[in-house]
């Protein structure tokens, strides 16, 4: 990990007040399958358990900055980073900030129907001044986006120099106050990941149960060494684990919760 980051002084937590702030349309999250803000939907309630979960291991493992990433594309790293921050946010005890880190292919916009003008690769070239200039926060609860658009050059020079460490220098220092999450772009999909797992503490592996192989959950974390994983979260099982724990719509958690 980057000295310069971990020598980083405690900043002053990120003014929420003085941030341009976003109401989600609620079709956007209903169509991009963004469940946890709303806590009665009963497809809130896995991501309010990992949620428990996420922030035991924090407190256990001393985390303060975690990546997500899969294996391979398209396991639903994105919609599951969101949906955790989501829930964590709605506790109201403590910042969040999600920020974009995929940038070949940035969806955490897209996934809340934000628009912005500038994201997390125009900090990184010196397009905009400060990482503030960039955040956006979420109506209702603390929850801060640092999004970012897609771009089609050599990523890897995104992420090295000057303006990379200055922004996981802030990022470090905010973490003295909230909780930072990172979209990390797939493990094989290039060597971002590996790039980006240097400054941070962990990460959260989200595996496809679907397309996932043993193999390829061995190998991703064998090339994100020496970093640990919080946990693994398996998205896309058909094995009904909602219906066994009694999460259907007539089950009595579900009448417990809509009385």
């Amino acid at each position: 990990m980057n000295d310069m980051i971990l020598n980083t002084p405690i900043a002053a937590p990120i003014d929420l007040d003085r941030l341009p702030e976003v109401r989600p349309d609620l079709d956007v999250l209903e169509d991009q399958r963004i469940v946890a803000f709303d806590s009665r939907d009963i497809r809130s309630r896995p991501f309010n358990i990992m949620r428990t979960k996420f922030t035991k291991q924090l407190e256990l493992q001393k985390m303060r900055m975690v990546g997500v990433t899969s294996p391979a594309p398209t396991a639903g790293k994105s919609c599951i980073s969101v949906n955790l921050a989501a829930a964590l946010a709605r506790l109201n005890d403590r910042t969040v900030i999600l920020v974009d880190f995929d940038i070949r292919r940035g969806s955490v916009a897209q996934n809340l129907g934000l628009t912005f003008e500038h994201g997390v690769t125009d900090y990184l070239t010196g397009a905009v001044g400060s990482v503030e200039d960039i955040a956006i926060k979420i109506s209702d609860v603390p929850l801060v986006i640092l999004p970012t658009a897609v771009i089609h050059d050599d990523s890897s020079t995104y992420l090295s120099g000057d303006r990379y460490d200055r922004i996981m220098a802030w990022l470090r220092a905010q973490s003295e106050h909230a909780i930072v999450i990172a979209d990390l772009p797939p493990v094989f999909a290039n060597d971002d990941a590996m790039l980006l797992m240097e400054s941070l503490d962990g990460y959260l592996l989200i595996v496809d149960g679907s397309k996932t192989t043993a193999r390829q959950v061995r190998d991703a974390q064998e090339l994100l060494k020496p970093a640990s994983a919080i946990g693994s979260v398996l998205n896309r099982y058909k094995g009904g684990v909602l219906d066994s724990y009694g999460y259907g719509k007539a089950s009595a958690y579900n009448r417990y919760y809509n009385r």
